[in-house]
C-alpha cells in the first residue's frame, strides 16, 4: 500500500491531462477485449466538448491522485452518484490508489447531499475493473451488459458501509 500520494479535485488547466491519463489507461487495459467500435466510444466520451462545459460548469466533479506533482489516477462522477471514470497508471496499480479516489468521492457524496440521490454509488465496471470494485465492496445489481461497443457489469457500492469499513 502507498500513502505518499495525495487525493483531490483536478483544476481547470489539468482536464485534458486527466482525460489523456484515462485514455492511456483504457488503452493498455481495454484494447485487446474492447472492440474498435468501444475504443471510439470512449475515446469520443473523454473528448467531448459539451462534457468538458459541464465540467467547467460543477456538473461533472473529477478527481486525481497525485505522487508530489505527477498525476497518477483518475476519477469522475456524473448523473448524479455514479462513478463514470476510475483510471490509475499501470505503475501505480494495487497500491491504494484506486481505493483513495472512491473513498474520497464516497465522502464527497455523503457531504455533499445535492450530488446524492440515494445512499449508493453506483459503476458499470469493465470485466477487467470488475474484481477490484468487488474487494473494495460493491456489489453486482445485474448481469453482464454491452453498450457502444463495451461490455460492463453494473455494480453498487452502499455509502455508509464503505465510510464504516
Amino acid at each position: 500500500m502507498m500513502d505518499s500520494f495525495r487525493v483531490g479535485f483536478i483544476s481547470r488547466e489539468e482536464y485534458r491531462s486527466a482525460m489523456a491519463l484515462c485514455w492511456r489507461v483504457f488503452d493498455r487495459f481495454e484494447s485487446g477485449i474492447v472492440s474498435l467500435q468501444g475504443m471510439e466510444s470512449f475515446s469520443r466520451f473523454i473528448n467531448d466538448e459539451t462534457l468538458y462545459n459541464v465540467f467547467i460548469n460543477g456538473g461533472f466533479p473529477v478527481a486525481a491522485a497525485y505522487d508530489g506533482d505527477t498525476m497518477i489516477g483518475v476519477a469522475a462522477l456524473r448523473s448524479g452518484p455514479h462513478l463514470s471514470l476510475l483510471f490509475v497508471e499501470e505503475d501505480y496499480q494495487r497500491m491504494g490508489v484506486g481505493t483513495a479516489l472512491v473513498d474520497f468521492f464516497c465522502e464527497w457524496l455523503f457531504n455533499t447531499r445535492s450530488w446524492l440521490k440515494g445512499d449508493r454509488l453506483t459503476v458499470n465496471a469493465s470485466t477487467v475493473g470488475a474484481g477490484f470494485y468487488r474487494r473494495i465492496g460493491f456489489e453486482d445489481t445485474g448481469p453482464e451488459c454491452y453498450k457502444d461497443g463495451i461490455n460492463y457489469i453494473p455494480m453498487e457500492l452502499q455509502l455508509e458501509k464503505r465510510r464504516n469499513e
